[in-house]
């Protein structure tokens, strides 16, 4: 279907702004719950990105509490301001001890977070993932931005766009515990060996930088030092796509090296707009927090089931089908180039 939400974000960083004063804080008492109310409307839903500041998932906040305003429920969004396992699953602690109805989350590491989401989900907890998964029997569904495959597609291509002709490419992920850039690493490396629009790459190094945009720079740096011949550095994290840009003209290399993957517009427009760089991609944060919520909602709710093949309706961005293991595919992918940047400003 056609998304209904507008991907032009003129007015996003001021929002954000307003909606970070306007969210609980983390240490904010329990609000109570209204378990009066017939039509499920007052429902606490707890919200944590893998950290918080990062335009990203403040972007991910608003759309949560988007939602949260038309279902009539509140949200309390908090956890710390770097991407750190321990301190998430303490944020997770802390959320827990609170009763919310509901929590969501990116996880950072797939099985550090899983006890105490599975405590959350025994005391009768819905739990919601997006961004990035946790194992299966923590969590209730889990949103997934792109399938791993649609993801790898799109950044293969995006990569195709920088350097059609092909050649020596390495990758840069958060870290080996990553569920989706562990699978997005795989399917690329499988179209590549597979798929002959994809074969003009070879894949020769794998590094990880944490999320962090000092090592992210700095492993930029090292592989093309490691890497004589290498044409392109390829990372699904918003961070180190933009570092490995900024790496590649700090070294002088514009031009012979491309960095692509994932990316907020404006930390690589200048890349766009100078020629540098000729694409890179990513999906609506606004609109994926916003349909975490709705779900988070409607489970607790019982207005929908986690089936698979079954649907439901996330309010004005339309309508989802639960895949295998309660997996969710927004699938909305965005591919920002030098001809459309100036549309979106996020």
């Amino acid at each position: 279907m056609t998304p209904t939400f507008s991907h032009s974000r003129k007015s996003r960083l001021a929002t954000v702004l307003v909606a970070a004063i306007a969210v609980t804080a983390l240490s904010a008492p329990a609000i109570a719950q209204d378990e009066s109310a017939d039509d499920c409307t007052g429902l606490r839903i707890f919200h944590t990105g893998k950290w918080t500041g990062f335009p990203y998932f403040e972007l991910a906040q608003v759309g949560v509490a988007e939602a949260a305003e038309e279902l009539g429920d509140t949200v309390t969004y908090g956890g710390a301001s770097e991407p750190d396992t321990p301190l998430e699953v303490q944020t997770l602690q802390n959320f827990v001890a609170q009763q919310p109805a509901a929590i969501v989350l990116a996880a950072i590491d797939v099985n550090a977070v899983a006890p105490v989401l599975e405590e959350a989900r025994a005391q009768g907890i819905k739990v919601v993932t997006y961004d990035a998964d946790a194992a299966v029997q923590a969590r209730d569904a889990f949103v997934n931005q792109l399938s791993y495959r649609q993801a790898a597609e799109v950044m293969l291509d995006a990569a195709l766009a920088n350097a059609p002709e092909g050649g020596q490419i390495a990758y840069v992920a958060a870290s080996p515990t990553a569920p989706n850039h562990t699978a997005h690493i795989e399917n690329m490396n499988d179209l590549i060996a597979n798929d002959p629009k994809y074969s003009v790459f070879e894949a020769v190094d794998t590094q990880y930088a944490e999320d962090d945009d000092a090592k992210s720079y700095d492993v930029a740096v090292n592989l093309m030092q490691a890497h004589p011949d290498l044409r392109g550095i390829i990372s699904s994290s918003a961070v180190s796509a933009p570092a490995g840009a900024r790496a590649i003209e700090a070294t002088g290399r514009a031009g012979e090296v491309f960095s692509t993957g994932f990316a907020l517009p404006n930390s690589i427009k200048s890349y766009l707009e100078d020629g540098s760089q000729a694409a890179f991609a990513l999906w609506d944060p606004q609109e994926l927090g916003y349909v975490a919520a709705q779900l988070a909602h409607q489970l607790v709710c019982g207005e929908t089931e986690v089936v698979e093949g079954e649907s439901f309706t996330a309010g004005k961005a339309g309508d989802f089908t639960y895949g295998v293991d309660g997996e969710v595919v927004y699938g909305r992918p965005l591919i920002f180039t030098a001809e459309n940047m100036d549309e979106y400003d996020f």
